[in-house]
């Protein structure tokens, strides 16, 4: 149910290389303890991807997410693939990522969290910005290389 909120966003992304991604992301943990209910167990996982549905079950979102241990800070949560359609004038679906990002790190004990975006994608980056989020660190990007035989 999310592939057409995804494809929206990113459109060469095949069904295909979807299923992959959505299958690294959402494989059993080992360190996730059963609890009271179900919606307990999906949030102690360390690894996943976090859909923003209204009440009807319509998809306005999603992001995936992955706990790391960083050398300087400890446990953070790292935060990509950031896809969010408003509909309405005020930042609800990104408001409730903003709270699904917080609970996950109360949840997981994080000292941080980091947040990807597209360095073209004004509206998230305005979005943060003004959520208390500050550029630390910068990430490099290049395409990998193939290797030369000698």
């Amino acid at each position: 149910m999310t592939f057409p909120l995804v494809q929206m966003m990113q459109t060469g992304l095949s069904f295909d290389r979807w299923r992959e991604f959505v299958a690294e992301f959402c494989v059993d943990c080992q360190n996730v303890a059963p609890g009271a209910g179900c919606d307990d167990i999906l949030w102690q996982r360390p690894r996943g991807i976090m859909v923003i549905s209204n009440e009807r079950g319509y998809i306005h979102g999603l992001f995936s997410y992955q706990v790391r241990d960083d050398i300087a800070e400890g446990l953070v949560l790292h935060v990509d693939n950031v896809m969010a359609v408003e509909i309405v004038s005020r930042p609800y679906v990104l408001d409730t990522m903003r709270d699904a990002m917080n609970r996950l790190v109360h949840d997981h004990h994080c000292a941080a969290v980091h947040v990807s975006l597209g360095e073209m994608d004004e509206r998230l980056r305005d979005y943060f910005s003004g959520a208390g989020f500050v550029p630390r660190k910068i990430r490099y990007c290049a395409p990998a290389t193939p290797m030369t035989s000698a």
